[in-house]
């Protein structure tokens, strides 16, 4: 049952696939942080498309029957007012976004990691991606001056931990700021980097708004 919605104009993107379905029971779950049918999967991929679309004043509905496929469809509302016809062009030079900072962005979760590098690189952020430690830690080697910031994901897979990460950027790049991110609270996760020095985290599922708000918080401060 989709949430009712204030009368207006609405986008609708629909995705429909002819896989194997779901049953009610997992339908009423899918939206449920740490619920996931895969053997390896976090749960965390539907949760966090459900909070942006939400952040948007939208809504995401599903619709599956076993053996016949699952469909989305998300509505999202249209911005108030239409275009005028008169409208002054704006140089094409005036579009481009300031660069803001440079970003890596550790998440060995694929929806996650590219829903959220998309959006800050629509904010004028460049950005590098891994999915795990050893692709983290090659990447802060080879563009340790470039960097200004890592969000990164306390739990990947792989041989290398994220505090691995984290002590290898205070021996190659000493100052280079970290926000942690982890489904887990912050007072669970702190034992794990205790003696490091992270001051900042950001917990999941997140809204949008408020990572960007404390990446630049943390981008500008001293």
């Amino acid at each position: 049952m989709r949430a009712s919605l204030p009368e207006g104009d609405y986008v609708q993107l629909q995705i429909s696939d002819s896989g194997p379905g779901m049953t009610p029971e997992v339908q009423a779950r899918i939206f449920d942080p740490f619920f996931s049918t895969k053997r390896n999967g976090r749960g965390l991929g539907l949760p966090v498309v459900q909070g942006v679309v939400r952040t948007h004043g939208g809504t995401i509905d599903v619709q599956s029957t076993p053996g016949q496929g699952t469909t989305f469809q998300i509505l999202l509302p249209c911005e108030k007012g239409t275009a005028s016809s008169t409208q002054i062009p704006v140089p094409e030079a005036a579009r481009i976004i300031p660069r803001a900072g440079t970003i890596l962005v550790v998440e060995d979760e694929d929806i996650l990691r590219s829903a959220v590098s998309k959006m800050l690189r629509n904010r004028g952020y460049s950005i590098f991606e891994a999915n795990d430690g050893q692709k983290a830690i090659a990447t802060v080697r080879d563009f340790k001056d470039d960097l200004d910031l890592i969000l990164l994901d306390v739990t990947l897979p792989g041989v290398i931990s994220s505090r691995e990460i984290v002590e290898e950027v205070q021996r190659t790049r000493a100052g280079l700021k970290i926000i942690l991110t982890s489904a887990y609270g912050k007072e669970d996760v702190a034992p794990a980097f205790a003696g490091v020095g992270i001051e900042h985290f950001i917990r999941k599922p997140f809204v949008i708004a408020d990572l960007m708000g404390l990446v630049r918080s943390v981008l500008s401060a001293p």
